[in-house]
């Protein structure tokens, strides 16, 4: 192996004479045989190096950095400047040539016979020969890119052996360039690939080391047809058909899978680029952390497993892997493609251990695919604690996993545990309290034990609730209490008070709530509809009681605040025009809770006529009462775009279905009529014919 010999023989033997060529300025002056003129040189590659190693060594460095460009540069100038290089290796060896002049040659005396006789004559094909010996010339490939991924020359070597196909293909070329000059050359040719991740990757020597341990075979590709058309396929913009990475992530990319510079982007990267945007559901922003995969290996079986197999379908599975943040825990780096994988174990014991339907595991899965990783005992552990020690039934526990499939995830000792003793015995909520709010709010297995407490801590303190009342609120409507932030919390507490300091109060809200100032009615109306915390004080609230002071002005603040519950355009309004037209005397508050179909008896319409009101009256409110403006980012434009596309293919197709329709609907009158006057036109004749 010529690799073996370079390395035997040592690095002073071997690399002398073919970087004798590379040495493009003279050693400085009052620089010694073994000094190094590199500036962050640290000695360790070339200790006891011919001079000429060290000077063409000195050329890769860049202010302490050495760069593969520079390693370009160097072969360009050999090309360039060879006359000048041999006139400068003549002179320093002090042979003379046919161009040297008499008075020149006559002025040395004696003492310049005798060393001319000493050195034998050169006639300027020396540097031929240096790359006459495969060897020289592989040791030469070696110490390129040794110097040029600041590496070790015997590390390069280690991985060339590790590879043979490269090792193979840079031998074939080292045997037949040999007589060819370095500018030629292999050389050349690697350095312009390290040169093209160098100028338009930005990589470091670090990354250029990574890049050849990962992948020697880089050094036996084209710069152009191989290395820069998949930099810029990376790089280009998602319009020209490019992935649209940056500069940084594409170096990221081809360090984490260098093998993908040697790939063909017609066949290999580009189909695959459109799978995972197209069937795989990926944003064209995040397929660069997926294009390591194989293709037909690896992401079409795991899609096909979570389409198929999981039943989710094509867009449930393509909106998992869409929503699910890209990193080395994706759900597409999953090994689903091996039958022995803990994925299938998850999922037996989902349907057949745990009971949940097909539609509770898609659910399930597409809100956290993670729920695949673990093990079947940890997912029966978890069922068992929420059945038998949080009282909940089995149609309990499969709904809480299919709404928080996180809590599979969670310790049964150091996490639900402690939660569950904080809900029955530190807040007071008891068993039948617990179990109410875990099955009506199972997002509270993620909330932290400490949040849980400074959130009742809140209630107690700065709103004013008592802990029974605080105790109802939460069984009854814990989203509002646990998830809503304070700032919205003391706005709609602020709203309801002023509401009881502005409306008159009746027998009914006495006897609901009682006796008391505004404060403390409105804590006592939180309790009982604790609802109200969820909405909107400006877009809801507030319209739909200035709305009914202005028509009911003797409606009470609570039988007010509790209508609010209902939709103003689509429930209040209609029915207060249509109470009024009819005439119908009745409270306000028994038609706006009466069902639709009742109340269109009462009045005397129908309901397609009480549902075109409604719509004029719901389109009147949001005039009046428009949603914050979005911003317009370029994200929103182009989800409005989307949104704008379906709804437009979608009316087409419920226009097609609905053409359709109405065809076979006219072949069935046809068909029904001819069958008629056929029977008609066989009972009218006589028998026998």
């Amino acid at each position: 192996m010529l690799v073996d010999s370079w390395a035997s023989t040592g690095v002073v033997a071997v690399l002398a004479a073919p970087f004798s060529r590379l040495a493009l300025s003279p050693r400085p002056a009052g620089a010694s045989a073994g000094s190094c003129s590199a500036a962050s040189c640290s000695g360790r590659t070339h200790q006891g190096t011919p001079a000429r190693f060290r000077n063409m060594e000195g050329q890769f460095f860049n202010g302490g950095r050495r760069r593969a460009p520079h390693a370009l540069a160097a072969l360009e100038d050999d090309a360039q400047e060879p006359s000048r290089r041999r006139g400068r290796r003549a002179k320093a060896t002090g042979s003379s040539s046919a161009a040297s002049t008499p008075a020149a040659s006559s002025s040395s005396g004696s003492s310049s016979d005798s060393d001319t006789k000493s050195v034998p004559e050169s006639d300027g094909d020396d540097d031929d020969d240096d790359g006459a010996d495969p060897a020289r010339r592989m040791a030469s490939l070696v110490a390129l890119v040794a110097m040029s991924t600041d590496q070790n020359p015997s590390a390069v070597a280690k991985h060339l052996r590790d590879d043979a196909e490269t090792y193979r293909a840079l031998e074939r070329e080292a045997k037949g360039s040999a007589g060819v000059r370095a500018a030629e050359g292999p050389e050349r040719r690697i350095a312009r690939n390290l040169e093209v991740l160098v100028n338009e990757l930005g990589c470091a020597p670090a990354d250029l080391a990574a890049i050849v341990r990962a992948f020697p075979g880089v050094l036996a590709l084209d710069a152009d047809d191989d290395v820069r058309s998949v930099v810029q396929f990376l790089t280009g913009p998602i319009p020209l058909g490019g992935v649209g990475m940056t500069t940084a992530a594409a170096k990221e990319c081809v360090r984490r899978d260098p093998k993908m510079l040697g790939q063909s982007v017609k066949d290999a990267l580009r189909p695959k680029f459109e799978y995972l945007v197209e069937h795989a559901g990926l944003r064209p922003g995040n397929v660069g952390d997926m294009l390591w995969l194989d293709l037909e290996t690896q992401i079409k079986p795991r899609v096909e497993f979570l389409a198929l197999e999981c039943g989710m379908g094509s867009t449930a599975a393509a909106a998992a892997i869409r929503n699910f943040p890209p990193s080395q825990s994706h759900v597409l780096y999953r090994h689903f493609e091996n039958p022995e994988n803990m994925a299938r174990k998850a999922l037996k014991c989902l349907r057949e251990e745990v009971g949940m339907s097909a539609d509770q595991v898609s659910f399930a899965i597409g809100r956290f695919p993670k729920i695949l990783d673990y093990s079947p005992e940890k997912i029966a552990g978890c069922f068992e604690f929420l059945r038998s020690t949080c009282a909940l039934t089995e149609e309990e526990c499969r709904r809480v996993i299919a709404a928080t499939p996180q809590v599979v995830g969670l310790s049964v000792e150091e996490n639900m545990a402690p939660k569950h003793r904080l809900l029955v015995h530190e807040l007071g909520l008891g068993e039948d309290g617990a179990r109410e709010v875990i099955a009506c709010f199972p997002n509270l297995w993620t909330v932290a034990n400490d949040n849980i407490r400074a959130r009742f801590t809140f209630f107690l303190e700065t709103v004013g609730c008592s802990r029974e009342d605080l105790t109802a609120m939460l069984a009854s409507h814990p989203h509002g209490v646990l998830s809503l932030s304070t700032d919205n919390i003391l706005e709609s507490m602020n709203f309801i008070e002023n509401v009881f300091a502005t409306l008159p109060a009746d027998d009914t809200q006495r006897r609901t709530l009682g006796d008391g100032g505004p404060r403390e009615l409105a804590v006592a109306v939180l309790a009982k509809v604790p609802m109200l915390l969820g909405y909107s004080v400006e877009r809801k609230m507030r319209p739909t009681v200035d709305y009914i002071r202005e028509t009911h002005p003797d409606v009470c603040a609570f039988r007010a605040l509790k209508m609010c519950t209902n939709s103003l355009g689509g429930t209040i309004m209609p029915r207060c025009y249509f109470k009024e037209r009819a005439g119908w005397n009745v409270l306000l508050v028994t038609a706006v809770h009466m069902s639709k179909s009742r109340f269109c008896e009462k009045v005397g319409i129908t309901v397609a006529e009480y549902d075109e009101k409604a719509a004029e009256f719901i389109e009147l409110t949001e005039r009046m009462h428009p949603p914050p403006a979005k911003p317009r980012t370029p994200a929103f434009a182009i989800r409005s775009a989307i949104k704008a596309q379906t709804k437009r293919t979608t009316l087409d197709k419920a226009e097609k279905a609905e053409k359709g329709t109405t065809t076979e609907r006219r072949r069935a009158t046809r068909r029904e009529a001819a069958e008629a006057r056929r029977r008609a036109a066989a009972k009218d004749a006589p028998d026998g014919e």
